[in-house]
């Protein structure tokens, strides 16, 4: 055997197994299909291709075979502490589905070893499940093994099962790394705890369908299910003892060392953050890749935390600026030529990973300083446990992930209060819900309707603005009711009807307005809402009449209204299919508020948006508009929406029947709610801003229709307003007027620097008359009115170039902010003296702070009744720093 480096043996594997019938697939994305919910990140080969093996879907061939990346996490704290563990692999796998099984499974991967990697047989092992006899038998008459390197084991080792479903015996290949690597017990063998044997292939012949409770029927197609972790094989082939010495993953490990100028191998604390960052660098390099953005749940929280032990760890290296983006040209250039998304997603990948670390380190230090302090505290009163609400302080305010937190705390000899934490977390969550509660102003209360025994709201809003319903509950002033009269002044009521065509906010769109009508009674409907038995609480006005339990009402919903807000929801679809076209898949709604008004929408991306992007998303949604494309609302199982490849939002839970509103050849999305028939009757759409809303999240605020006829009127106000300002004698001059008013100002604010310039020339040269001589030093202090900082710097750098034996201390004071400016000559750094301490110890005496080079130095003085003590003190000061 030959030392082979690990994308060659990526390559070798794939193209052996081609030759072989199989189709080489590329690896699939990171995130697991949307309709597997059993999985946060792909874990194993054959996590994508579930459906093939469970027969939900037909495979492109019955053979196949891939490297698939992967992640695993359940034990990140122990990445570093050891060089076995890793969050990011590779898994090489060659799979049947319903094909050839054990004789072409085993003879394949025996001949890959022996011929092609030609690895000597005498150094592989090979174990059985213990009932498998047909396997036994394979291997060792029609493949020769020797029986001494068969060895049988039990189901919890050769029998892969999860669950009810396929499941089978598997067989394992160890490789034998020699006895000075194994215990030194002459007993050791495969399946010994030592480090000489390490399993490197796992065939599993899928050949039974269990029903979960010990009864197996023989498939009567079986499959093939091999995996073979790709860093492992490394390890055999590069005559190494661990991942980290693998040639790619090395060479990513001298890129860390060499940025924190460390050497690896020497000092076991340095070596965890080494190994910490090297695995972790590369697990978020190919997650963000994937469209995995930082978050606090789900995917988004395993990146983050990834990101920030890392950058954690490299603090403990004596790294003290962000460097994380640094080491992701390494990890490209190790993988790019297999992996193909990291070379086109690369400006990307840094962006997201460069912003979440320096949003880290912007507290980092902070955090830091309260979590020690904490400890220290705690040591003292003898306590052990960190409390779970000064956990999650540094959770909620400083970025500090639990797991990271818990791990700095075993570090130190505590634990964590974890039941605390979670308490605070939930009383969060709970304020912030009644918060917003509070700030609706909706004064309902579903609780009032909880027990109502009647059947849920009929909503018939899609087809019809106006309908008859009958009144089943009443409730004012937070009691049901059965009767409310109007009283001569307007009283507030919640309603429940049987049918309605009001739509009752959901999904980031605005309830409708519109009136509730009948026998004498008249109510202004300003809010609707849906309680968790379906039933639509409008909240109204009463204007007129008595209201009764079980009357008829009619309900007609505000048309204008209606279209206004139908118009902005469809606009909102557009926004979202525009931005992804202009800026990429990786973009998909955050969250949105749809009124008549405007649409605001939220999206997941990294960075702020550039004037020409925006443009062309405008342009696009525009020119979809005008293109006047019919939009179609279908109801269909949700199987059938995912095929035809329909947007859902992410977090959401969806029935088995879903609603889709689609825009031909540009937008399709899951949506339940009200929207145009045609583009053209949005009129047009006009992007008032674009901002930010939290790390990785923007937002995009806009109008459409009437909408854009109001900002265009506003804005020509605006324009109007100018023109008068200006003395434009009409709204065409108003450019040529505001560029000559610039000049003037340039023109005036030139003449105004010159004079500073020349009076603070006159005052420097005035500065040395009342200096005083501190060891062949001439020290200056003075008191200056009316004069800004930056004036009293540039008179003490004018005097100190001129004088270059002097030190400067200038005080100047403007309205009620005074300022210390201190400046050593050349001469007068030469014995030692530096401007920046000086600037410090002066500065004190009036309790204030500062610093600065060693030529020039500034502070603020807090103490305006200690100005005169301060520069009293300067020359003493300057005496004893001599």
């Amino acid at each position: 055997m030959k030392w082979t480096g690990l994308n060659e043996l990526r390559e070798a594997y794939l193209s052996f197994f081609e030759e072989k019938g199989h189709l080489r697939l590329g690896s699939f994305p990171l995130i697991p299909p949307a309709d597997d919910k059993s999985l946060l990140l792909i874990n194993s080969g054959m996590a994508p291709m579930k459906k093939w093996f469970l027969g939900q879907a037909v495979p492109p061939r019955k053979r196949v075979t891939t490297c698939q990346k992967c992640i695993r996490t359940p034990d990140i704290e122990n990445v570093g502490i050891t060089a076995r563990h890793g969050c990011f692999f590779e898994m090489l796998g060659n799979f049947s589905f319903g094909d050839y099984f054990k004789i072409e499974a085993t003879a394949w991967a025996w001949e890959f070893f022996t011929k092609v990697l030609e690895i000597p047989a005498e150094l592989l092992y090979i174990s059985v499940y213990e009932e498998d006899d047909e396997a036994f038998d394979i291997w060792t008459q029609k493949l020769g093994i020797d029986p001494t390197h068969m060895v049988r084991f039990g189901k919890a080792d050769n029998f892969w099962e999860h669950g009810s479903g396929p499941c089978g015996p598997c067989s394992e290949i160890y490789f034998d790394r020699g006895p000075a690597k194994g215990c030194g017990d002459p007993n050791c063998k495969v399946g010994c705890e030592c480090d000489r044997f390490i399993e490197v292939w796992n065939l599993v012949f899928s050949q039974f369908d269990s029903d979960g409770a010990g009864t197996y029927t023989r498939l009567e197609h079986p499959n093939i299910d091999t995996g073979m972790g790709l860093e492992r094989l490394a390890c055999v082939m590069q005559g190494v003892d661990n991942l980290f010495e693998v040639d790619t993953v090395r060479n990513i490990l001298n890129h860390v060392c060499k940025i924190a100028g460390v050497d690896y191998g020497k000092v076991h604390k340095t070596d965890v953050s080494v190994r910490v960052i090297t695995d972790h660098i590369r697990a978020t390099t190919f997650m963000v890749a994937d469209g995995v953005l930082p978050g606090n749940a789900g995917r988004g929280y395993v990146l983050r935390r990834l990101l920030r032990r890392a950058a954690r760890h490299g603090r403990l290296l004596g790294i003290d600026r962000p460097f994380l983006t640094e080491l992701i040209d390494t990890v490209i250039t190790e993988n790019g030529g297999a992996y193909p998304e990291l070379v086109e997603h690369k400006d990307y990948i840094k962006k997201v990973i460069g912003n979440e670390e320096a949003s880290f380190y912007a507290t980092i230090d902070q955090g830091m300083n309260l979590l020690t302090a904490l400890m220290e505290r705690l040591n003292t009163e003898g306590v052990k446990e960190l409390p779970g609400d000064e956990v999650f302080k540094l959770h909620d305010t400083f970025g500090f992930p639990l797991d990271l937190t818990k791990e700095i705390a075993e570090e130190n000899g505590f634990t964590v209060d974890e039941a605390g934490f979670r308490k605070a977390l939930q009383v969060q969550k709970d304020t912030a819900r009644a918060d917003y509660n509070a700030k609706a102003g909706s004064s309902w209360n579903e609780d009032l309707f909880a027990a109502l025994e009647v059947s849920a709201t009929e909503f018939v809003g899609y087809e019809s603005l106006t309908c008859e319903g009958k009144v089943i509950a009443v409730a004012s002033e937070g009691r049901l009711v059965e009767d409310v009269a109007n009283d001569d002044e307007p009283r507030t009521v919640l309603v429940v009807l049987d049918k309605t065509g009001f739509y009752a906010e959901s999904g980031g769109q605005v309830a409708d307005r519109g009136v509730l009508e009948g026998d004498g009674v008249k109510l202004k409907v300003t809010d609707c809402k849906k309680n968790a038995k379906g039933l639509y609480i409008h909240t109204c006005t009463l204007e007129e009449g008595v209201l009764h339990n079980g009357m008829t009402l009619t309900a007609k919903v505000c048309t204008k209204n209606r279209m206004a807000t139908a118009r902005n929801h469809t606009a909102a679809h557009l926004l979202q299919a525009a931005l992804r076209k202009v800026l990429g898949d990786h973009v998909h709604q955050a969250g949105q508020l749809v009124s008549a008004k405007e649409v605001r929408f939220d999206f997941t991306h990294f960075s702020a948006m550039t004037a020409e992007e925006l443009a062309e998303v405008e342009k696009l949604v525009n020119e979809e508009i005008f293109a006047a494309a019919a939009v179609t609302t279908r109801v269909m199982p949700i199987a059938e929406a995912k095929e035809l490849g329909a947007m859902a939002l992410f977090g959401e839970k969806y029935g088995e029947v879903v609603r889709v509103v689609d825009v031909p050849e540009f937008s399709r999305e899951f949506c339940g709610g009200t929207h145009v028939t045609n583009t053209a009757q949005i009129g047009c759409l006009r992007i008032v801003s674009e901002s930010s809303v939290a790390a990785g999240v923007r937002r995009i605020e806009a109008v459409t229709g009437t909408g854009v006829l109001a900002l265009l009127d506003k804005k020509d106000e605006q324009l109007k307003a100018t023109a008068e300002t200006l003395k434009a004698g009409n709204l065409n001059e108003v450019p040529a007027r505001a560029a000559a008013m610039v000049e003037e100002f340039k023109a005036t604010t030139a003449e105004l620097n010159a004079l500073k310039a020349k009076l603070a020339a006159d005052k420097a040269k005035n500065l040395f008359d009342n200096a005083v001589d501190v060891s062949g030093v001439a020290v200056y202090a003075a008191f200056c009115e009316d004069t800004s900082a930056e004036d009293a710097r540039s008179m003490v750098e004018k005097a100190r170039d001129s004088h270059a034996d002097s030190v400067l201390v200038l005080c100047a004071q403007q309205g009620e902010k005074i300022s210390l400016v201190v400046g050593v000559g050349a001469d007068a750094a030469k014995k030692g003296l530096a401007a920046g301490k000086l600037v410090r110890d002066i500065a004190a005496v009036a309790g204030g702070k500062g610093g600065g080079r060693p030529d020039i130095a500034m502070a603020g003085l807090k103490d305006a009744d200690k100005v005169q003590a301060a520069l009293d003190a300067a020359a003493g000061i300057v005496g004893a720093a001599l």
